[in-house]
Parts: C-alpha cells; sequence; structure tokens
C-alpha cells in the first residue's frame, strides 16, 4: 500500500500529517496526559478516600449492615432527590452513598458522597463530589472541564489522532521496509534525535493511538452521534409510575434481601451500585459487572421491585446484540478497565509516549520552519515554555475546582478554551490569506 504512494500522494499525506498535528497538537498532548491519569480514577478516588477522608473501617463484605446505614443516612437528608449506593470491592473499604440534594436556596441541585463504616452503620465521612480529585481528573479528560461543548472537542481530537495514525504509517511505511526497527542516529543536534524517536515510538504505539484515538472520537462524538443517528442507551430502562414520589422515598428497603435476590436471579453478576428509584416507579436498580468480560463498568443490570422484590428487568450484556456490546465496549477499550492493574500501567506508559508524540512534533516543525519564520527563540525554549504554561493551567483549574469550586473551575477552563480556538481560527484565516494573497 505505501510502497504504490507516489510523490503527489506522499506530499498530500504529509500536509495532512502536518495540519493535523499543527491544529490539534496541543490538545492530543493534554488529552494524553490526563488520559494516563485518568486510567486510575478509581484507585486513585479510592486510596483518597481511606487516607484523606479518613474513610479506614474493618468489615466483613458478607454481613454489610446496609439497612442501618442508608436508612439513618436517609432520615438525616429527607429532601434528596436520587440515591446512588456504591457497594465496597474488598475488605476495609467504605460504603459510599451519592446524594444529589437541592441546592442553596432551592436553585440548582449538591452532590455529596457520604462515607460509611459498613461494620458499624455509621457516617464516617462527606465530600462535595463536584469538586473531587476524581471528578477533576475524569472531568478533565472527557470535556476539558468545557460542559457546553468541551466533550465534542475530545471527539475531533480523536479523529485528528487517528489521521496522524494514518498518515504517519503511510509516510513511514516505505521507510519501515527498508529496515526492520528505525534506528536512532548517532548525533547530537536535536533535531534529528526528535526525528527518530518520534518514528520509533509513532510506529510501536501505532495500534494503541489508534484504539485510543477511534474509541475517544466515539465518545467524545457520542452524543452528537446518537442524536443522528437515533440510537439509545441499550440498557435503558423505563417503569411506569405506580405510586406518589414521596411514598417511593419512604418505602423501607431491605438492602441485603435485594442483594440476595439479585445472587439467585443473576448469579454471575458483581453488584457495584444500588439505585432506588424516588420517581414513584417503586423499583431497585442493581449495577454491576461480569467477570471476564470486556465491557463498560457497570453495563448489566437487574431492576427489582421495591416491595416484593420481584425481577422485573434483567439486562445481560453477553446476550445482547453486536451494537449493543458495540456501544458498551467503547470505555473499556479507552481507559484499560478490564485486563488488572498492570494493563493500566501499560495504557498509562503509552498515553505518555502518545504525549511524547505531541511535543517532538512540534520540535520538529518548529526546527524546519525555523530558518522560513526567522525566529529568535529556540525550538527547546518554546517547547518548554508550551509545556509549563499547559501544567500550569492544568494545575490551576485542578486548585480552584477543589478549593473554590467546579462551576469557577468550569468558567476558567471555557474562558481559556474558547479564547484559544478563537486565536486558533484567526490565526489559521490570516496565515490562508497571506499565503493566498501576498506571497
Amino acid at each position: 500500500m505505501a510502497g504504490g504512494t507516489g510523490k503527489k500522494d506522499k506530499k498530500l499525506l504529509w500536509k495532512l500529517h502536518h495540519w493535523a498535528g499543527l491544529y490539534t497538537g496541543v490538545l492530543i498532548g493534554i488529552l494524553s496526559l490526563t488520559g494516563a491519569l485518568a486510567v486510575f480514577i478509581p484507585e486513585i478516588d479510592a486510596l483518597i478516600i481511606k487516607y484523606y477522608h479518613q474513610a479506614k473501617v474493618e468489615n466483613n463484605l458478607a454481613e454489610l449492615k446496609l439497612n442501618v446505614a442508608i436508612d439513618s443516612l436517609k432520615r438525616a437528608h429527607a429532601d434528596y432527590r436520587s440515591m446512588m449506593i456504591a457497594l465496597p470491592e474488598k475488605e476495609g473499604q467504605v460504603l459510599q452513598v451519592d446524594l444529589i440534594r437541592p441546592g442553596k436556596g432551592g436553585e440548582g441541585f449538591e452532590r455529596y458522597d457520604f462515607f460509611i463504616d459498613t461494620g458499624t452503620g455509621k457516617l464516617i465521612g462527606k465530600r462535595d463530589h463536584q469538586n473531587s480529585l476524581a471528578n477533576y481528573m475524569r472531568q478533565m479528560h472527557v470535556r476539558l472541564y468545557e460542559g457546553n461543548w468541551g466533550r465534542q472537542l475530545v471527539g475531533i481530537g480523536g479523529i485528528a489522532l487517528a489521521v496522524l495514525v494514518i498518515t504517519g504509517l503511510l509516510i513511514y511505511g516505505d521507510f519501515m521496509k527498508k529496515q526492520q526497527w528505525p534506528k536512532l542516529r548517532k548525533t547530537g543536534k536535536l533535531r534529528i534525535m526528535m526525528a527518530d524517536w518520534h518514528k520509533l515510538l509513532g510506529i510501536s504505539a501505532l495500534a494503541f493511538n489508534l484504539v485510543i484515538a477511534l474509541t475517544g472520537a466515539w465518545l467524545g462524538l457520542q452524543p452528537w452521534l446518537m442524536r443522528w443517528l437515533n440510537i439509545g442507551i441499550p440498557n435503558a430502562f423505563k417503569q411506569e409510575v405506580v405510586m406518589e414520589a414521596a411514598d417511593d422515598k419512604a418505602l423501607d428497603v431491605d438492602w441485603n434481601k435485594a442483594l440476595a435476590v439479585t445472587k439467585e436471579t443473576f448469579p454471575e453478576l458483581e453488584p457495584r451500585y444500588l439505585v432506588p428509584s424516588t420517581n414513584g416507579a417503586g423499583t431497585i436498580g442493581i449495577r454491576g459487572n461480569i467477570r471476564g468480560t470486556v465491557y463498560e463498568r457497570e453495563s448489566n443490570l437487574l431492576v427489582l421491585d421495591k416491595v416484593h422484590y420481584r425481577p422485573v428487568f434483567k439486562y445481560d450484556i453477553r446476550k445482547q446484540t453486536v451494537g449493543a456490546k458495540f456501544y458498551f465496549i467503547q470505555e473499556a477499550l479507552h481507559f484499560g478497565d478490564f485486563g488488572g492493574l498492570l494493563l493500566k500501567f501499560v495504557y498509562a506508559l503509552l498515553g505518555l509516549v502518545s504525549a511524547f508524540l505531541s511535543i517532538s512534533g512540534f520540535v520538529i516543525y518548529y526546527y524546519r520552519t525555523e530558518r522560513k519564520k526567522g525566529r529568535r527563540t529556540t525550538a527547546l525554549k518554546m517547547t518548554f515554555l508550551w509545556s509549563a504554561v499547559i501544567l500550569l493551567l492544568l494545575i490551576l483549574i485542578a486548585l480552584i475546582s477543589l478549593f473554590v469550586g467546579y462551576t469557577q473551575a468550569a468558567t476558567v477552563a471555557a474562558v481559556i478554551i474558547n479564547t484559544l480556538l478563537v486565536g486558533l481560527l484567526l490565526y489559521a484565516l490570516v496565515d490562508f490569506l497571506r499565503k493566498r494573497y501576498l506571497q
């Protein structure tokens, strides 16, 4: 395929690779860096809960005091709008109850995580979910902390990365035929060193980057694609309202019995979240995983009647259509969340490699255009400056989110992103007009 690439085709490939990298390189670098951290969100969050919130407990997973813990929390926060209960995965972890409550003055809502000692049923800590480090890491990677259309930007970044991977493969296809593996030339010149490492690491991480690019494009553009293609969430369950919402919330639930029925009805399911209805449906949703499958977390679902604990809906991802499996495999592949901690370390390492490719590509471009542009600042200094500014912005937004608030951090991120986008578009327009009419 690459062997038949003519000079004109090769020149077009170079242009595509050049422009995709130049205009989206910073975005891809940020997503690669934040993605390397995002794969460890569950592990990092568990450590923070255990040590920062001092939520270390001694429990027996077979004898969780769920009823005492949850009932007392419901009484203390009777105005809650919805509840999600995260079960501990192993001994020593807390029961986490996520409550959404009306905001101050009845405007908006507040989302808090409550940590409960499952051995005693006592509340031992809480936090504002929106201001947590786990939420920051996910929101920054998934939507750049820009709530309006940041997710779509991430999807476009996935498409750009796919273009870079494919064009890079085609460009270096002939080069790779001439040697079994790219060689690193012995030289003290930074441009040559960066070019060699760029080729070596680019080829090494090619398959990984293509998977990340395609799954990232799908996940980022998912809201648009689902709307355009009329795709619904495969495991969505809608139960008709059978009682008043207040009566639904007031129903006492035997959570241990609900788990026992789940084990009997859906023995392969490892329950992770319990979600009681609050709209009058009178149901309990039990979401969880099936060991040995490669799908998004909690994609399996069992719904029980809140009164009689009878199953009313069961969703086993193994028995679904190819389209449903495709839908739920994307996030697992994107975050490496199916092969244990070792696979996550591999994902993180390759994510850092992708970030380096973004940097090395910029250095190579800078050197190639240095004489033409008449620049005075060296490539190394400019690269360091860009990298330092980006890291400082990421840290700044994180600090604002953790210690001031999510809304304020999102506002800062939106201002930065939209300002950079406007500047980039103006630069591209001016550069096009200058080349078209002034040369």
